[in-house]
């Protein structure tokens, strides 16, 4: 998890935790620094949930429950990642051991019966053996060695082949964490990371931020199912990244909703973009493929909001959303825009 805040914003969360911390006696530890830090900044709804019913349960949060909390919604997919690959490379290790051990052990063979060949042609009243047989054993243990070289050639090559499998495997769960499976959009953890950096880094400008939410959504899926549903989502996170390019950032914020990050974008600017991804929403058309009924009644409700100096991430994000309910209760398929 990435800390965004500027000093301002984190030196007032730190103010927030730390008589939290001393209210419900918590050790004043890093790590439940951190997790009180993360509490009070809201940024992740899951773990406000489980603090407060550890609260209420104990009256405090125990040692053992904060450390798997902090494990499991602060840090868990680097775990995750990490276990996987350290548990490839074991195995790979353990397998290029064993077989580098054969060799070894053959590779001694060979050099003995080396040195007993040398040691019969160098023999007092000549070889102990006859020439050829000497010649038979050398060429038989020759092959031998060679064969088990291209074994352990092979073996190396294919640990090749998988370690690059593994970095393959440990990039796509960094991008599987950061990306929606079914609209192929960012979700919302990098949506807040680049709002964070974008709110409190050095960037000058206001920030706008649009949410857009299909409208009757849970009426729809009702309707027609959950797969017409998912070709809905689906179609409108294409129509953000066709019509979303950097640095403007579209992400599926959750569920029907979808949020559109603007750096130093006007108010004009941003309401045109709305209004014109609602109208491309309205003209979706999907045909059922059973019933071959035409589907037409697809529409989108959008807020906007533009930063203010002393905005947060959740205060920016509440002033939108305010903005869309408005939106919602004055009829919906609509752009409102927050004062």
């Amino acid at each position: 998890m990435k800390f965004a805040e500027n000093t301002n914003q984190a030196a007032e969360y730190l103010r927030q935790a730390i008589p939290l911390m001393v209210k419900h006696n918590i050790p004043p530890n890093p790590l439940n620094y951190a997790l009180w830090y993360t509490y009070v900044s809201n940024r992740v709804p899951e773990l406000n949930q489980e603090l407060d019913k550890t609260l209420t349960t104990y009256g405090t949060c125990p040692n053992l429950v904060g450390e798997q909390m902090f494990r499991e919604h602060m840090i868990k997919d680097e775990i995750d990642s990490a276990e996987n690959v350290q548990a490839g490379l074991i195995a790979l290790v353990n397998n290029l051991h064993e077989h580098a051990a054969e060799t070894a052990e053959q590779t001694k063979d060979y050099s003995n019966t080396l040195q007993d060949s040398l040691d019969a042609l160098q023999a007092d009243g000549g070889p102990a053996l006859p020439l050829e047989t000497i010649i038979q054993t050398l060429a038989r243990k020759t092959q031998d060695i060679s064969n088990n070289t291209q074994r352990f050639q092979q073996r190396i090559d294919d640990a090749q082949a998988e370690i690059e499998s593994l970095k393959a495997e440990l990039e796509k769960t960094r991008q599987d964490a950061r990306v929606d499976p079914l609209t192929g959009l960012f979700n919302r953890r990098v949506f807040e990371s680049e709002l964070g950096t974008l709110l409190y880094g050095s960037n000058e400008g206001a920030v706008t931020l649009v949410l857009v939410d299909v409208d009757h959504f849970k009426r729809f899926n009702d309707t027609y199912g959950h797969l017409m549903g998912d070709k809905v989502l689906q179609y409108v996170g294409k129509l953000l990244r066709e019509f979303c390019p950097e640095p403007m950032l579209p992400v599926r914020f959750g569920g029907e909703e979808f949020a559109v990050l603007l750096p130093s974008a006007t108010t004009e600017q941003a309401v045109d973009l709305s209004n014109r991804l609602r109208e491309k929403i309205q003209a979706i058309r999907i045909k059922q493929k059973k019933s071959g009924e035409v589907i037409s009644s697809i529409t989108a409700s959008f807020g906007v909001a533009i930063s203010k100096p002393d905005d947060s991430i959740n205060t920016l994000i509440d002033r939108a959303d305010q903005a869309l309910y408005s939106a919602k209760q004055n009829g919906r398929n609509q752009v409102q825009f927050a004062p």
